[in-house]
């Protein structure tokens, strides 16, 4: 029975709440306390019996000569007794009933949250700390318990306060009358300002493509939306420049359904802090790798040894895959590739950098070895080779002055290997009349050049006359 009224016993105390703790060690105190007092009576009760035997009262009393009458009664033995009674009574009352002495304690407690009390959806405050520090003061039961359930609250009040600059105190709450609380700082400085809302437009811009290889082109993403509304005060709200979803294009896998959040931009591109809606976007991006073959084509620059002429040009590779979007590989059927004959070595070969082309993100290959065989030089003439007219204005007409005007013989200086494939329709003989105007002209006449033959015209200009 009792070992089950026990088990009962501690049961109940495990359950006991925080208020119940409290009430315990007040009362442990008070009997410390009562304890320290009852020793201290007991002493006085020691003295008190030493005094009151009957010995030491008659010496006290024969020292002082009393008379016979204080002798009869300090011999009486039962009135001392009751004497005696009524003063430890006397004693036990007064420690009983004693008030309490409760000891003053205190606990600081840093960086506690500040709560703060406004319309966050009309107004924005500046100078608001997020912690203070607090100390708690009183009696050490309950500063502790105080301090244990951190339930209590600091706040800043400034529901009523217009926009502007005040000087706030700051209160507590949830800590009842018995403590004494000190709020470090105790006064703020704030700064109450009105929000403002406007629609602004968004643009996608991609970041970290230094993290994906050039061959892969992206296109122009696809946001969720054209515009966003931007909250803030009316003078933050006025720097805004720019808004964009960034879109971080490292994994291309994630690109075709990416969430970018949003941020906005000063001029200067610094982010502003201000509240965006949606802060974030569905954006869609293609990736592709759009490319082209085209052929490389040698530009012979310096001299073949002396009566000696390039009779063959071996380019390996002899084509190269460009990548890169698809309008800028359109401007591409050919890539040439500059041989300087001076720069062989003493097997006439030669390793060729090439030069990555305007607009195209990577080549398949940066650099073409080039072999170059070298003939005894021969000579070919050509001879009634038509000249063409180009770029004269459409209102106009244009003929040669006389027959030997309008057709030219060349001398080709080269290879036999070189000379042998170069026929009459292999040779283009030009002049340019962008500009001219009616009337009789001297024009200059262009060839279109031959890689490794020496093309000599036997005139170098011819007569036309352009009427309208």
């Amino acid at each position: 029975m009792k070992k089950s009224k026990q088990n009962k016993t501690q049961k109940n105390n495990n359950n006991v709440d925080s208020n119940e703790i409290a009430r315990q060690i007040a009362i442990e105190t008070i009997k410390d306390t009562e304890k320290f007092f009852q020793r201290i009576a007991n002493f006085f009760k020691g003295i008190w019996k030493f005094l009151t035997t009957p010995g030491m009262i008659l010496g006290i009393f024969k020292f002082q000569k009393l008379d016979h009458v204080y002798e009869s009664f300090l011999r009486n033995e039962k009135l001392m007794k009751i004497l005696a009674l009524v003063v430890a009574i006397g004693f036990a009352f007064n420690i009983r009933y004693a008030p309490s002495v409760k000891e003053r304690y205190s606990v600081d407690i840093n960086s506690y949250p500040l709560t703060s009390y406004y319309n966050k959806e009309r107004i924005v405050v500046e100078g608001l700390p997020d912690t203070v520090d607090v100390t708690l003061v009183g009696d050490k039961s309950q500063v502790d318990i105080a301090k244990a359930k951190a339930n209590f609250e600091i706040y800043a009040d400034l529901k009523d306060l217009p926009p502007g600059t005040h000087k706030v105190n700051l209160e507590y709450s949830k800590l009842g009358n018995k403590l004494d609380v000190k709020i470090d700082p105790s006064t703020i400085v704030v700064t109450i300002m009105a929000l403002t809302e406007i629609d602004k437009p968004v643009q996608a811009d991609f970041v970290n493509l230094d993290q994906i290889d050039e061959m892969y082109v992206l296109s122009e993403p696809q946001l969720a939306l054209n515009t966003v509304k931007i909250k803030g005060p009316q003078t933050v709200v006025n720097q805004v420049a720019s808004v964009k979803a960034i879109i971080d294009v490292s994994d291309l896998s994630k690109l075709s359904d990416y969430e970018a959040p949003v941020f906005a931009y000063d001029k200067l591109g610094n982010k502003l802090d201000v509240e965006i809606k949606p802060d974030k976007l569905i954006t869609s991006t293609q990736v592709t790798t759009p490319s082209k073959v085209v052929p490389v084509e040698a530009v012979v620059t310096g001299n073949a040894p002396e009566g000696h002429s390039v009779g063959n040009l071996t380019l390996t590779p002899s084509e190269v895959k460009l990548y890169g979007e698809t309008t800028a590989l359109e401007s591409y059927d050919k890539l040439q590739v500059q041989v300087d004959l001076y720069q062989l070595d003493d097997n006439n070969e030669l390793i060729v950098k090439l030069d990555k082309p305007e607009n195209i993100h990577k080549m398949d290959t940066d650099t073409i070895k080039v072999k170059v065989t070298f003939e005894e030089t021969q000579t070919k003439v050509l001879e009634n080779i038509s000249v063409d007219f180009k770029n004269l204005d459409a209102k106009y007409s244009v003929k040669a002055k006389s027959l030997s005007d309008a057709v030219i013989n060349l001398t080709l200086k080269g290879s036999t290997t070189k000379l042998n494939s170069i026929s009459a329709d292999d040779v283009k003989v030009w002049i340019d009349l962008l500009g001219y105007t009616p009337g009789e002209y001297q024009v200059p006449i262009t060839v279109e050049s031959i890689t490794g033959v020496l093309i000599d015209p036997s005139r170098a200009k011819v007569n036309v006359i352009i009427t309208e």
